[in-house]
Order: structure tokens, then C-alpha cells, then sequence
């Protein structure tokens, strides 16, 4: 069932001159305010997740708030979809009994993700199962007439091939509905996020969310909690002001954002950041002092880009040793020429805190995370949910090293920002709060029993909680 009514009272649909179909704020927003919330109308989890999240609540055993989920169970027709419980097994049968079905009739392969929606889509429609919504799937736009020879041959391969999956006697008549139906899904599914907002598990349509339009200077924010999605203001908005988020990620420079919007999602980006840029903007290609001679930018640039190569290889290969030495030595190369708010540097700098804290060098961890933490505040408003979750990361890894007092202040910050942009009723928000508590316990007790505490720490190593 959709949740939508509780919010839409607050916002309108508008057509816009150039952009389509939008939504505007029917009254004045404050920041962090719930503005809407809608469930899915069909939503699957990706294949590469399927054996590790519950397919119907997004749950995966260790989740904090999810104690009781020690091992997912497994669907005894399709050996494919897995749940936390016989409670989500129940609930999810509805939308999974034809997919389970149809999973079998193509075993031993398995069906890509597109195709399992463009499945629970017909099937709901079929079965009547799908309420009746203020934006109905149908009229999403699908930029067919923009897709490439090579993109259409795709689109065109998956549409011949869903029979095979769907049987071909049910699949609708029309070829021009079925690829109209996979390329909404290409333009307008929405990326699920683990309890921690961290990686895409699922996928999902929102038909009222897919009328958003972007902005690189969003004044909202989407993120998901289990599976419903929920938009919230970065900052007070006005009534009839155009409700905007971004599709990109924000740290990226314009020419990046423009480049992905284009090839992505089909238009050319015409807002104020694109056109008229900003001091953040300019802190994307900062150097490391002013006059910086132009050839040794250009080098250094250059020798970022395929050192950033040469260290993902490395990381494949899962040579951490080496992939230290690499990034550490990239760092030293980058610190004479360009700033920690410069895009290459800021890459380097994030892997320099992956690969040391995979090594537990805590200490070093922390040390380049808080570079990165003060190069994200800098570049990003103050409330923004990349900034918000960092600051955690950083609060995590004082707290490993039982520096209590400052972690307790880290984490601080970090649950300000995080409860406006996820909402206090996130899991995201709960657990926080959890580790705020301990690092409030911590810094009461004797300093002998704060020595103890870090040993056990550090004796515990990877079951401590992960700082991301």
C-alpha cells in the first residue's frame, strides 16, 4: 500500500518550461522536515545482494536493530529469494509467488534485475494488485528517441529475451510497451541502500519520487528507509518553490556532473551551479599554494589519474601492503602541489583511509579521515548526508582509539546532520545514538579501566563497529 497521502498535502505537480513534470512545495519547508514519503510500487533486490538481504525488509543478519537475524531463510521453490523470517517470507508471497515461478522456468540462469521489475510491474498490473496513484508508472518519460544504436540493441535483447522468463503467452502484445516499460526503469528506478546508507542492495520505482527534477545545488535530499523512500528539505523552502534533489554525486566536479547527467539521464544541466559556479566549485581543482606553476598541476593531475588506476588494480588483486605503499606515496606527490579539497587528492585520500583501516592502522586511518572530514566541510552546506555520514566514520575510528572526549563530539555532529537528512527513526540515526552513549559511558570511567578498554578494542579488531 502506498504511503503517500499522509504527505502529499504539502506538494503539488507542476509542468514545467523545459524540464516536464515537477513537484513544487505547497507550503514553507524547514530543514530536515519529513516532506514525502512513498513505498514502492515494485522493488527487488539486486542479484549480486540476493543471498545476503531479506527480499522483503532489506534486513541482513548483524544489523544492529535487527538483533534476532542470525541467518536468512531461504525460499524452498526458487532456492533465489531469502528472508529474515517467516513473517517477511509471508508478507513478500503476494508479490513473489509469480516471480518464484518464473525464476525456476530459467534456472540455472538467472534473470538480470530489469527484467524481475519489468516482471513484479506486469504482474501487479495483472493481478489488480497495484493501487490506484496519483502518477501512474505509465506516463514515466523513457528517452527512447535518445538512446544510443548501442543502447536500444540492449534494451531490444532484454525485451526478446523476457519471455524465456515471463512466457511468452502472457507477455504483452505491443514490443513498444515492453520497451517503453524497461526503459523507465533505466531512467527512473531508485538505488536501495544498506541499513548504514552505504551500498545499493535493491533497486525500486517511485512514481510520485520520479517527477523530482535535479538541481547540483539540491533542496532535498532522497534516501531510503527500508524500503521507503523518503525526501527531506537540506534547508528551508518556500511555498511554490520547485522541490529539487541531485542524481549525481555531489563531490564530483561540474564538467563530471554534466558528462553523467548527459549520457545517464539525457539533458543538458542548465542550473545556477552548472552556469555560474562557486567557491566549492573552485576548491574541486584547489592547488596547494597560489601561483602553482601550470605544468606541474597538469603533472600532478596527470599522475593522480593513473595512479588512481594502478591502485583500484591493486585492490582487486587485494595486495593491501602494495596498495598502501601506492596510495601513501601518491599523497606525498600530491601534497607539494594540489589541496586536500581537490577531487584527485580527495580520491587518494579516502582509499589512504579504506587500506589503513583494513590494515587496523587506526591511528593513520584517522588521521587522513579527518582530512577528508575538514575537506568535506568545506565543500559541502552544512547539512548534507555525505557530510554527515563521514563525520561518523571519523567519530568511529576516535572512539576505536578511545579518544572519547572528541568522538563523542564528532559523533555529535554527525547525528545533527544525519537526523535531518535520514530521519530519527532511521536505523542509521538509532545506531548513532547508540555510539554516542557508549563514548558518553567511556569517558566517566578511570583511566586505567580507559586503558583496559582500548586494549580490548584493539584485541577485538574486525568485530568492532566498522567505520565504514
Amino acid at each position: 500500500m502506498a504511503l503517500l497521502e499522509e504527505y502529499s498535502a504539502g506538494v503539488e505537480i507542476i509542468q514545467t518550461i523545459n524540464k516536464g513534470r515537477g513537484l513544487i512545495a505547497g507550503k514553507r519547508m524547514e530543514t530536515g522536515q519529513l516532506i514525502l514519503r512513498q513505498h514502492p510500487y515494485a522493488y527487488v533486490i539486486m542479484a549480486t545482494h540476493a543471498q545476503t538481504v531479506c527480499h522483503y525488509c532489506l534486513a541482513c543478519p548483524g544489523q544492529p536493530d535487527r538483533p534476532l537475524v542470525k541467518q536468512l531463510l531461504k525460499c524452498g521453490g526458487c532456492k533465489f529469494a531469502r528472508y529474515c523470517n517467516k513473517e517477511c517470507q509471508k508478507k513478500a508471497w503476494t508479490d513473489h509467488r509469480p516471480e518464484c515461478a518464473a525464476i525456476k522456468r530459467v534456472f540455472p540462469g538467472q534473470p538480470v534485475d530489469q527484467t524481475r521489475m519489468v516482471g513484479r510491474i506486469l504482474w501487479k498490473r495483472d493481478q489488480n494488485l497495484a493501487k490506484e496513484e496519483e502518477v501512474k508508472i505509465e506516463d514515466l518519460v523513457d528517452h527512447l528517441s535518445k538512446r544510443t544504436k548501442e543502447e536500444r540493441g540492449d534494451l531490444d535483447e532484454k525485451v526478446y529475451s523476457f519471455g524465456d522468463y515471463f512466457t511468452y503467452d502472457a507477455m504483452p502484445e505491443s514490443d513498444d510497451e515492453m520497451l517503453h516499460l524497461f526503459a523507465i526503469i533505466d531512467c527512473n528506478a531508485v538505488g536501495l541502500n544498506d541499513h548504514k546508507g552505504l551500498q545499493s542492495i535493491g533497486v525500486g520505482i517511485y512514481p510520485m519520487m520520479s517527477l523530482l527534477n535535479h538541481d547540483c545545488n539540491p533542496n532535498c535530499v532522497a534516501t531510503n528507509n527500508g524500503v521507503n523512500l523518503e525526501l527531506r528539505a537540506l534547508r528551508p523552502i518556500e511555498k511554490d518553490e520547485e522541490l529539487c534533489i541531485s542524481y549525481v554525486d555531489s563531490m564530483e566536479t561540474r564538467e563530471d556532473r554534466r558528462e553523467k547527467l548527459s549520457s545517464q539521464y539525457y539533458f543538458d544541466c542548465e542550473c545556477n551551479l552548472c552556469f555560474n559556479g562557486g567557491e566549492s566549485e573552485d576548491l574541486k581543482h584547489a592547488t596547494a599554494a597560489e601561483n602553482m606553476k601550470e605544468e606541474s598541476v597538469k603533472y600532478i593531475n596527470q599522475f593522480s589519474k593513473d595512479m588512481l588506476k594502478r591502485i583500484n588494480k591493486t585492490k582487486e588483486r587485494q595486495n593491501w601492503e602494495r596498495m598502501s605503499n601506492q596510495v601513501l606515496g601518491t599523497l606525498a606527490q600530491q601534497d607539494c602541489v594540489i589541496a586536500d579539497t581537490n577531487v584527485l587528492k580527495l580520491s587518494i585520500l579516502n582509499l589512504a583511509v579504506e587500506v589503513q583501516s583494513f590494515l587496523r592502522r587506526q591511528d593513520s586511518a584517522l588521521q587522513y579521515a579527518e582530512r577528508v572530514a575538514a575537506a568535506y566541510e568545506k565543500l559541502l552546506p552544512k547539512i548534507h548526508p555525505t557530510l554527515g555520514m563521514y563525520l561518523m566514520r571519523v567519530g568511529i575510528l576516535q572512539w576505536q582509539l578511545q579518544k572519547n572526549e572528541i568522538a563523542h563530539q564528532t559523533l555529535g555532529k554527525a547525528a545533527s546532520i544525519i537526523s535531518k537528512t535520514f530521519g530519527e527513526d532511521h536505523s542509521l540515526f538509532k545506531e548513532l545514538l547508540g555510539l554516542i552513549h557508549q563514548c558518553r559511558m567511556e569517558s566517566h570511567m578511570s583511566k586505567n579501566s580507559q586503558r583496559e578498554m582500548r586494549m580490548a578494542k584493539k584485541r577485538a579488531g574486525l568485530r568492532l563497529p566498522e567505520a565504514f
